[in-house]
């Protein structure tokens, strides 16, 4: 059994209500489980309670768990689980970041479960001063509301397909700015110059393990800064560890 792109790991895993499955499925999945692209849910301190970590082993088949970021697999080897770190799979096609630098367009996205209405209208008026044209676009079903109350007239809301954001970010011109990682990723994978801000572990993290720019939404100076500079960033996956761990399924590139 995989599973893949999640935020499950948690120092308390027998608390995490994604985890309460039917004591047969539990069965069925020991010495059998493996991931791919899964990572720490935040950031926690103690380490895994020692219950949850034998109850983890037990899962573990004999392929390492592939986590996303090298926070993830420090844990887990703390905890004795078999790990490695591949980043996520999303971004094992790309080769660089290139932030923006004289586009006149931009794509933008927030989220509706992660509000800071300060910090984002504060972003809102940084782009419109930029950009001579802000799209918005809903990639959460909570999202449209949100961005509606910080934008406050601001910019066109584009249609929340994903379509929509493509035909978006596909347009001569347009960078992409926002708060959703993976709206991000998806920019780079198309050559949209691309500036991803972080609010949680995840762009964080894997900002740390793999050379993604990701600064703070509260780092004010940092983006306006990169919103202007043109640099290209090298993303470092491990390329070497992501192709030993499809080897062991099988998978060539």
């Amino acid at each position: 059994m995989v599973v893949c792109g999640t935020n499950l790991l948690s120092d308390h895993m027998r608390f995490r209500r994604a985890w309460h499955w039917p004591v047969d499925d539990v069965d069925l999945c020991r010495g059998r489980l493996t991931f791919l692209g899964v990572g720490w849910w935040q950031y926690q301190r103690a380490g895994i309670d020692p219950v949850s970590a034998a109850w983890l082993r037990s899962l573990a088949g004999d392929v390492p768990w592939a986590v996303r970021d090298e926070y993830s697999l420090a844990r887990l080897r703390r905890a004795r689980v078999p790990a490695v770190h591949t980043s996520c799979p999303t971004l094992w096609g790309v080769e660089k970041q290139t932030l923006p630098s004289d586009e006149r367009r931009v794509v933008v996205t927030f989220t509706d479960y992660s509000q800071d209405p300060l910090a984002d209208r504060r972003l809102v008026q940084a782009l419109a001063e930029r950009f001579d044209e802000v799209l918005f676009w809903p990639q959460g079903p909570g999202d449209r509301e949100y961005v509606d109350g910080i934008r406050a007239g601001t910019g066109t809301m584009l249609g929340p397909r994903l379509e929509d954001f493509d035909a978006a970010l596909d347009a001569p011109g347009t960078a992409y700015v926002g708060l959703r990682l993976h709206g991000g990723i998806r920019a780079m994978q198309r050559g949209v110059p691309t500036l991803v801000l972080s609010i949680d572990n995840r762009a964080r993290e894997i900002a740390r393990s793999v050379g993604l720019r990701a600064p703070s939404r509260h780092a004010a100076r940092r983006y306006q800064e990169d919103l202007r500079s043109g640099e290209v960033v090298r993303i470092d996956v491990p390329r070497d560890a992501v192709d030993s761990w499809r080897r062991r399924w099988g998978i060539e590139r």
